[in-house]
């Protein structure tokens, strides 16, 4: 563990920077060089000399704090834009210093930014265009804290260029953001997993974040702006990070035992209690910032160390984590050692949070997804091999026609639906095959065998019928459809078809045939029944010399039979 920290500590010391920035609190963040300051409830700007250039100012948060911000000719030359970066204060006032005395003064409160806000969590005053600018001066009123301050001065055209592609580059974060909220959530509703759940819910906090950060709100909600937009953006980056630790818990269950689970969850809610706390009107904003970058390192910490621990045991999930935190926390690690403040068109570490938090989310979604297609494929095959076992013991391994059971379910399924349709039930005996194996051996029995099943399995091709074989010599074939004289006619086709099959060594010494019981009903009748009459009508057509068709008569009175057998019987003395 301290082998980890020690070697991971920038990376996680630079995601605790990102995050506790995101919540409000940049611990870096301080005016341009050179900046001036006095604190007094003049509304008139102090002069230059009554204003101290070193140490940082104190006694401001319920008074007025002006700042003089020193401009450089050959940035100003043309005029430009002041951007400060939205902050906690309750009204401030922007002007800027010409070589003829002081202009364009103009002031924004909370809740009313007017026509100054940027998307970028910005506020922008234009100087006088085409005079230089020698200085900036800023007026605060009740300001919580000054290390909270990012203003920059951005010449001529590049300021609106770097307005549009902020506000280019935060829309598309934000589009990625929503899209995998949308995706996970939508999973977590299918597949009633938590780690979804979580996972969804941390781009949601995430894009809400933005959101509000960003100030894409402020249309809606112009009243939002200000000390408002900051305590919710506190809240909802608290969130962020106690999801993102119910996410890694959810994700790790299987890896981790139950007490880290649940200190992991501990601490993010801890995090996010911090954060509510701190966006209460009133709270100290400076200790609510020490007690949140130590619960989000504990935090961090303890989540990093349990994804190591979990792909060093061979867990796939802890795979997952490592490689789609991987790239934010090298980003993040960079914050702190590279000055963001005034890049990214001014998002800074910002912008970087939506980008590594969008990167996180999307990996994280393509790789669970990735596992979710994998264990698809194991199911589908699983159940093709499952279809595959059923459809092989449905199936006669001799002939490949239906077994008893196969042929019953697959009558019903393919015929039950036709209440008032006839089906006709054609029962099969092979003449005398006792004495085909006694003659010619098994194994010209079984090519009679196959060769009939084969010929039966034909007449599927022809008619609404299926073809089985019950064991033994004996076949059958379920038709539907047909009226009593078509069905007696196809059970006479069938008769002679199979005593026309080719039988090699067989058929060259003795001609094999059938023996053909039928009986017709419905073909949601019972199975039972029908069998039973089609099996007595069988019994009649060998009695009565086989190789003929015997249907079962309506009024069961075998009378045609009884004199064919009687026939036969005399024909035998």
């Amino acid at each position: 563990m301290i082998d980890f920290l020690i070697k991971w500590r920038r990376q996680l010391t630079g995601m605790l920077l990102l995050l506790t920035i995101s919540a409000g609190s940049p611990l870096l963040a301080t005016p341009p060089a050179g900046t001036c300051y006095v604190v007094s409830q003049s509304e008139v700007a102090p002069a230059p000399s009554k204003m101290q250039c070193s140490e940082a100012p104190a006694g401001y948060q319920d008074g007025v704090l002006w700042l003089r911000l020193p401009i450089s000719a050959a940035v100003s030359e043309n005029g430009g834009s002041l951007v400060v970066n939205t902050t906690r204060f309750e009204r401030m006032t922007a002007m800027f210093e010409y070589s003829d005395g002081f202009g364009d003064a103009r002031t924004v409160s909370q809740g009313v930014y007017q026509h100054h806000w940027r998307i970028g969590g910005q506020i922008a005053f234009p100087s006088r265009e085409g005079t230089p600018v020698s200085a900036a001066w800023i007026r605060f009123e009740k300001l919580e804290d000054h290390n909270l301050l990012r203003v920059r001065f951005v010449a001529g055209e590049a300021a609106s260029r770097q307005f549009e592609l902020s506000a280019f580059a935060i829309g598309a974060a934000l589009a990625l953001l929503g899209i995998a909220a949308l995706y996970n959530l939508g999973l977590a509703g299918v597949l009633r997993r938590r780690f979804f759940l979580w996972h969804g819910c941390w781009a949601a906090s995430v894009l809400l974040w933005g959101i509000v950060w960003s100030q894409v709100a402020l249309p809606i909600f112009p009243e939002a702006a200000g000390t408002v937009s900051n305590r919710i953006a506190t809240a909802l980056a608290c969130l962020a990070i106690m999801f993102a630790a119910f996410s890694a818990a959810s994700a790790l269950r299987s890896a981790l035992p139950q007490t880290v689970r649940r200190s992991i969850m501990g601490l993010g809610l801890v995090v996010a209690a911090l954060g509510i706390g701190a966006g209460i009107p009133g709270a100290d904003i400076v200790v609510f910032g020490v007690l949140l970058a130590i619960g989000t390192l504990l935090t961090l910490a303890v989540v990093g160390a349990s994804i190591t621990t979990a792909w060093r045991r061979g867990h796939v999930e802890g795979r997952d984590l490592a490689i789609s935190w991987a790239l934010p926390m090298v980003t993040l690690a960079a914050t702190l050692l590279i000055d963001l403040d005034t890049v990214f068109w001014g998002g800074g570490a910002q912008i970087t949070m939506l980008f590594g938090s969008a990167f996180q989310t999307v990996c994280l979604s393509a790789l669970a997804t990735a596992r979710l297609s994998a264990l698809r494929v194991q199911r589908d095959s699983a159940v093709e091999a499952s279809n595959t076992l059923a459809e092989l013991a449905d199936r006669d391994p001799l002939t490949g026609l239906l077994n008893r059971r196969g042929f019953i379910a697959r009558c019903a399924q393919a015929f039950g639906d036709r209440k008032t349709s006839p089906f006709g039930l054609l029962l099969i005996d092979v003449d005398h095959f006792k004495t085909v194996n006694d003659s010619f051996g098994h194994e010209a029995g079984d090519k009679v065998l196959v060769t009939f099943g084969a010929r039966l399995k034909s007449f599927e091709k022809r008619y609404a019928c299926r073809a089985g074989r019950l064991g033994g010599e004996e076949f059958v074939l379920g038709v539907s459809g047909l009226e009593p004289a078509a069905l007696r006619q196809l059970a006479e086709t069938v008769r002679e078809g199979l005593a026309d099959c080719e039988l090699g060594a067989v058929t060259e010494r003795r001609r094999v045939t059938v023996s053909i019981g039928v009986a017709d009903g419905m073909a949601d009748g019972p199975f039972r029944e029908l069998y039973g009459r089609a099996d007595r009508a069988l019994y009649a057509a060998k009695q009565a010399g086989r190789n003929r068709v015997v249907f079962f008569p309506r009024d069961g009175d075998f009378k045609e039979v009884a004199e064919l057998r009687q026939a036969f019987a005399q024909k035998a003395r």
